[in-house]
């Protein structure tokens, strides 16, 4: 659902007239194999913790090897600190990374912290310079981390290496042909963990391991449409949500489960199949189970995703019941993003509920379902002003218009009518004056429908 990308799709912010500090390539030079412009540029800053420079050091070393890459460190630390949930300290830190980022003109920021034990481990985290716009598999977010320990083996250095490129090759459309071939590299070496995962890890490191294996392969998928990497991705979210999730850290389990989900999807959608689905339902689900009051946004994310899935279910069957069930799940998530505190995200559920209900009610008797989805269109129209957000606005009031045309066609009520006309009309010139062709021709071809009805009557 493309509503809840717009929530952590955060823009890059012009630096702030400073200059990052000691911004340098890692090696200080520029290497034989980068005469030409490198493929990827790799900004490295200091992990948090007591050995948080050694160990940006170790990764700055191995990644500097690397063909066609440029790695630029930055003796700076960027942390999760500061007041607010944990989704806003997130952000805060996004939007220092992004700065760094623009600063350095590079495509992707490693960052984390290690903690002070001699067993701990570090967790690394990956801010890439362009936010996806719509969530795909694989596709990797702020809070997404991989966990290994301080002391990781020498073979694992592929795994951050073929992370990197996989966060940022399906994003960047310059040198892509070249990212997918070293991705394409690497994932021939990390195949093997897909089926054997590797030995020796404290198992929440493995857990991390397999699901990164997992956006590698996913990754892959997107660049190259080879649909053996999408199921061998879903095989790696599966090894490594083998073991019960840390109830007092379930984060990193549900961000597992909702790549597994995005992956399943993939597979339905390709497939045409149910099982997938299903498979992602209960994903979904889980998540929506192991998240409480500490991650408000992510259950109620959980619920919109869930929504989502069953909306897709209907189409293989039991189609009313599981659209009333994806309306109520999508209503769950309307008591955290509320008109008042998140009334874009607010408004764009309204919408959809008003979807869902629509196609219910097309396929039932009388007008209750219908009217319940205009009611929710124009309660989104509230928010969603032609003065504001003209493309959102014309979304919702085509939407108005074709569910007041459906009533009225069961009803003959004239005031419909000219609703309806009204609202494809007005959907008909935004989408002109904007350049969609193609859906402004959707709305005037449903403004012409109307017209014939208003000259029949």
């Amino acid at each position: 659902m493309a509503m809840m990308d717009g929530m952590f799709r955060w823009l890059l912010t012009p630096p702030d007239g400073k200059q990052p500090e000691t911004i340098k390539n890692a090696d200080a030079f520029v290497p034989a194999h980068l005469a030409e412009a490198p493929a990827l540029t790799i900004l490295v800053c200091q992990f948090d913790g007591a050995r948080g420079r050694d160990l940006s050091e170790r990764i700055i070393g191995f990644l500097s090897r690397r063909s066609a890459v440029v790695v630029k460190q930055l003796n700076k630390t960027l942390r999760l600190s500061g007041r607010g949930t944990l989704v806003e300290k997130y952000l805060a830190a996004a939007e220092t990374g992004r700065k760094w980022l623009a600063g350095t003109e590079a495509d992707i920021l490693l960052w984390g912290d290690i903690g002070d034990t001699e067993d701990a481990n570090f967790n690394m985290r990956l801010l890439c310079a362009v936010a996806d716009t719509v969530k795909q598999p694989g596709s990797i977010g702020i809070g997404d981390t991989i966990e290994l320990p301080y002391e990781f083996p020498e073979e694992l250095e592929e795994l951050i290496f073929a992370a990197t490129i996989a966060a940022v090759g399906p994003r960047k459309s310059t040198s892509q042909g070249k990212l997918r071939e070293m991705l394409k590299e690497s994932v021939g070496v990390l195949d093997a963990y897909v089926d054997t995962p590797p030995q020796g890890l404290p198992p929440t490191s493995q857990s991390s391991v397999m699901g990164s294996i997992g956006n590698i392969m996913a990754s892959m998928w997107r660049l190259s449409d080879d649909g053996a990497f999408l199921d061998r991705s879903v095989n790696a979210y599966r090894a490594g949500l083998t073991a019960e999730f840390d109830s007092s850290r379930p984060m990193p389990w549900a961000l597992a489960q909702n790549h597994l989900a995005a992956a399943l999807q993939a597979q339905a959608k390709r497939d045409n199949s149910l099982e997938p689905l299903l498979g992602a339902a209960d994903c979904y689900r889980g998540v929506a189970a192991a998240l409480g009051s500490q991650h408000t946004n992510d259950w109620a994310l959980a619920h919109i995703n869930l929504g989502d899935v069953l909306a897709a279910l209907s189409n293989h069957g039991d189609r009313i019941a599981r659209l009333q069930e994806a309306a109520e799940t999508y209503q769950r998530a309307l008591l955290v993003f509320t008109r008042q505190t998140m009334p874009g995200p607010w408004s764009e559920l309204m919408n959809q509920i008003g979807v869902t209900m629509m196609t219910i009610g097309e396929n039932v008797a009388g007008t209750k379902a219908l009217e319940q989805s205009a009611a929710c269109f124009r309660q989104a129209l509230e928010v969603r002003r032609r003065d504001v957000a003209p493309l959102l606005w014309a979304q919702t009031a085509n939407n108005l218009g074709a569910v007041t045309f459906a009533i009225y066609r069961r009803e003959a009520n004239a005031v419909l009518l000219h609703e309806a006309a009204a609202c494809f009309e007005g959907a008909a010139e935004v989408y002109s004056q904007h350049g969609r062709t193609r859906t402004a021709d959707v709305a005037r071809n449903n403004l012409d429908r109307v017209r014939e009805t208003e000259g029949a009557v």
